[in-house]
């Protein structure tokens, strides 16, 4: 008899992946979520997951149902569990490659699963994202034995603080970086390195650890376990790494190189040969909301980027920079939860003032922040990115793209960043464009 499960927030990527992969290995699923619009909305359509709303009555005779982090466990009479332990339950019997990082882990994940899927390996995969260029879903079962998984540092739960990656048993990880983030979850730079260093303690001996030493939290690690990495094998990667100057991506940037290098070291280390992996490396064009492009209209280049850490700003920044060098950088941030941008204000204000023309949108406060006091508003937002950049304005998501299109001329790139909702902003952008013409 098939096995039937319900999925409560599914529209979130990590639900909507899980979602989609369960579904191609028997399980009937259903969802529900709000009525508001999201990237996920077209795979759960395409894939014809019908998702009700949250008011509705739960489908009878469920064996699981799976609630997403950001909401309570629900009262229920059957199974249920949060999307972590369902993903760790899912993939328990399959061969785990984690990509862990607070910056590059949704790329170099669906880097691996282009790359596997251009190499002829049905590996399964797990991604962050709504969509994949090449791939037919964020999700996928696989019947390799190796299974990709975006793995994620946040609380398990709002009443679990554990990382939802130490729900995991990954034969083969690869830290794209270690950063200080979620202040929410974790305090201060210790806890974030305390995390990362148990999972990297917890990989099996004749486990493969993939990292970059450049990162200080990594260096740390790497000197802090000292003797106990002998049971695994550590390979390491960096811009000096000879398989850099090779790869031949159809993406631009450094960090894309980074990860792209990543990836290829990982897919050798599970059976590729090395002329393999680089010539499938080729097969990834982008992810949903990495790098995304939405098109050229009355001159303007218009893209979206998911970067929401002052690192990942000025990383993603600077790609644009160097790719664009002659265009003006229009940047369209939306800070992602009030925590973040008070611990990390300094950052953030250097990081986006790079821009030519800075915007803010307003906030995004999570659901853990409702009814929470904040130090930081919109204007103190402002102020600290218009003592480095006084072209800094905030915005309304009423005259947002109305004041950034009469900012734009021809040849600029407007750029909407962070991890909320700001792509959004994209089809009004068009239009407005358009109409000038």
């Amino acid at each position: 008899m098939q096995q039937k499960a319900h999925f409560l927030g599914i529209k979130g990527v990590g639900m909507t992946s899980l979602a989609l992969a369960m579904q191609e290995a028997g399980w009937q699923i259903t969802g529900s979520d709000s009525d508001e619009s999201f990237i996920t909305d077209e795979p759960l359509m395409t894939h014809n997951i019908v998702v009700s709303s949250f008011s509705d009555p739960l489908p009878g005779n469920l064996d699981l149902r799976v609630y997403s982090g950001a909401y309570d466990s629900p009262v229920s009479r059957f199974k249920t569990v949060p999307l972590a332990s369902a993903l760790s339950e899912f993939v328990k019997t399959r061969q785990v490659l984690a990509v862990a990082g607070v910056g590059g882990k949704t790329t170099t994940a669906a880097m691996l699963a282009c790359l596997f899927q251009a190499a002829g390996r049905d590996v399964g995969y797990y991604l962050g994202t709504g969509s994949v260029a090449g791939l037919r879903s964020p999700g996928h079962c696989g019947t390799d034995p190796v299974y990709v998984v975006e793995a994620d540092e946040y609380a398990v739960s709002k009443v679990d603080p554990r990382p939802k990656f130490s729900l995991l048993t990954p034969q083969v990880l690869i830290t794209t970086n270690i950063i200080h983030d979620h202040p929410d979850i974790y305090p201060d730079e210790s806890s974030t390195l305390a995390a990362f260093s148990e999972l990297v303690k917890s990989l099996p001996p004749g486990g493969t650890w993939i990292c970059n030493p450049s990162d200080p939290l990594t260096a740390q690690i790497l000197n802090l376990l000292g003797e106990s990495l002998k049971a695994i094998k550590v390979v390491q990667y960096g811009t000096n790494h000879p398989l850099y100057s090779e790869l031949q991506l159809s993406v631009f940037g450094d960090q894309n190189k980074l990860d792209a290098t990543s990836a290829v070291l990982a897919a050798i280390e599970l059976g590729l040969t090395k002329s393999e992996a680089l010539a499938a490396i080729k097969a990834y064009r982008g992810a949903g909301r990495r790098q995304e492009f939405h098109g050229e209209v009355s001159g303007r280049l218009l893209y979206d980027d998911y970067a929401h850490h002052p690192l990942e700003i000025s990383q993603t920044l600077s790609s644009f920079k160097t790719q664009f060098p002659t265009r003006r950088l229009l940047l369209i941030f939306e800070s992602h939860t009030y925590s973040r941008t008070e611990s990390l204000l300094p950052e953030f204000a250097r990081a986006i003032a790079e821009a030519d023309l800075p915007f803010l949108m307003p906030i995004f406060e999570s659901a853990r922040e409702k009814g929470v006091a904040h130090k930081i508003s919109p204007e103190s937002f402002q102020a600290a990115v218009s003592k480095l950049n006084p072209a800094c304005q905030t915005l309304t998501w009423e005259n947002a793209a109305e004041i950034v299109v009469d900012a734009s001329k021809p040849g600029d790139i407007i750029l909407t960043m962070g991890a909320g909702f700001v792509y959004k902003l994209h089809p009004e952008i068009t239009t407005l464009l358009n109409s000038q013409t």
